[in-house]
């Protein structure tokens, strides 16, 4: 099955979401929690990631799309990204990188 990330805030968050990455907060320079990647959110998990004062957390759930939506949604991101980038020089590697990763995450 397909699936798909979106970033919320921690107020948004409920029991039996699923982490799409790993939720790491970090005080005063440390890590102080880390849950992995997959992890079903639980009561618990939830009251430590507030008591660690996390703001976002980055969520998976299943992409009921079909295959024609997807290919349509990625080609309109692809498009709007290469509008943004149209004036940018691209041989700059800072440039280019920045261009790949939003690109990258536009397509999803």
């Amino acid at each position: 099955m397909r699936t798909r990330h979106q970033f919320i805030p921690i107020e948004d968050a409920r029991v039996g979401m699923v982490l799409g990455v790993a939720a790491n907060a970090i005080e005063k320079g440390l890590l102080s929690l880390t849950l992995p990647a997959g992890h079903t959110l639980t009561e618990d998990s939830l009251g430590q990631l507030v008591a660690h004062h996390a703001e976002f957390i980055q969520i998976e759930y299943p992409d009921t799309r079909t295959d024609e939506t997807v290919a349509e949604e990625v080609a309109v991101a692809a498009r709007r990204v290469m509008d943004i980038f149209e004036d940018a020089d691209l041989s700059d590697p800072t440039l280019a990188t920045l261009f790949d990763q939003v690109l990258a995450y536009r397509s999803e």
